[in-house]
């Protein structure tokens, strides 16, 4: 398909990339991590226990460390009345996994490239067909379907102009404390084309007073509207050592397993300014670094039902587990250990990707 036709399907294009590096899934199972962050309500299921016991019906491809995310960030709100939104539904086993951990009182808007999507469509699922690199779409989504959201997850189409696209159509229109969560996130590259014009926005929503924080994992961006009463970690961040900047920072890092670190410094200003921020992500462009494997072999471009993937980790994936920035502080979360990059198809029901 020519570049020019942007997807809502769940399809990677990634310049410069052979093809097999196409609609990559799966990461970083660090058990620690979700041991710790697994926290859930009473009578509820964790984001990583539906994942890991979904093994027939429709498909679902996430990578684990987006999950362990999801369980932080979304937790404190499990079991509200939320409107959830999700591009790219694929073949719709993430709609069954939004309802069945966050609630069945959740409203949920699946959007896509994939007509065939819309037989995932109930009283309590809407589905929407249609591009979403296309401003005309976003308007006619918020002024006709829904006019809020709570969450809004982009597991699209996966190059820089889709998510930026999406990342200023869906901002405004989230409630006070809602989120958006960026996936795939796949390489270095990002930095310029995606990051940075990501920081220009963030950085004008800053200065309106509307970005409670940052936070960026492996293949993920995830912001948080300002607002809200619920918090936007849960458990909150302990820190153990504040230091004055990242060569501080990685002189402490081999020695702090498993804590978190806090940078702090006035000289800097906002940390959630454009000039700021951007050099954040510039600096943690390392933990975007994409080596896969597939097994087996080419699985990762199919639709095929069993499909395992591996990442060899980059020095920074294998002791930086997440990134949490707010106006006058970064914390840089250390791995308890090394962490394992890894994805497992679940599920048995999968329509074709449009490769």
């Amino acid at each position: 398909m020519s570049p020019s036709v942007v997807l809502f399907a769940t399809l990677l294009v990634v310049p410069g990339e052979a093809v097999r590096n196409r609609r990559i899934r799966g990461i970083a199972a660090n058990s620690t991590a979700i041991t710790t962050n697994s926290t859930v309500h009473a009578g509820g299921v964790t984001f990583q226990q539906w994942y890991n016991s979904h093994n027939e019906g429709r498909g679902i491809w996430k990578w684990a460390n987006a999950l362990d995310a999801y369980q932080r960030h979304f937790a404190a709100l499990i079991g509200q009345p939320l409107a959830v939104a999700e591009v790219g539904v694929q073949s719709g086993g993430s709609i069954l996994m939004w309802q069945a951990v966050l609630g069945a009182q959740i409203k949920f808007y699946g959007l896509d490239i994939n007509p065939g999507c819309n037989k995932f469509k109930d009283a309590a699922t809407s589905i929407t067909i249609g591009d979403q690199a296309d401003p005309k779409m976003w308007n006619s989504f918020f002024s006709t379907v829904t006019n809020t959201l709570d969450i809004l997850v982009d597991d699209g189409g996966h190059t820089p102009e889709q998510m930026q696209v999406t990342l200023q159509m869906a901002f405004p229109h989230l409630n006070p404390g809602g989120f958006i969560a960026i996936e795939d996130i796949h390489g270095r590259h990002y930095t310029q084309s995606f990051f940075h014009p990501a920081a220009q926005a963030i950085s004008g929503w800053h200065l309106a007073g509307q970005v409670a924080s940052v936070h960026v994992y492996p293949f993920l961006l995830v912001v948080r509207k300002a607002g809200g009463t619920k918090p936007a970690l849960e458990p909150p961040l302990t820190i153990s050592k504040t230091v004055a900047d990242f060569p501080s920072f990685y002189a402490i890092l081999d020695t702090m397993p498993g804590q978190y670190v806090a940078i702090e410094n006035a000289a800097w200003g906002s940390f959630l300014s454009a000039t700021v921020l951007s050099n954040i992500f510039t600096e943690l462009a390392p933990l975007h670094d994409y080596a896969l494997t597939d097994d087996p072999p080419g699985c990762a471009t199919s639709s095929a039902a069993v499909c395992t993937n591996h990442i060899t980790n980059s020095n920074y994936q294998a002791k930086v587990v997440g990134v949490h920035i707010e106006a006058q502080r970064l914390v840089m979360e250390i791995a308890a250990k090394p962490v394992v990059i890894q994805a497992v198809r679940k599920g048995t029901e999968w329509l074709p990707y449009g490769f």
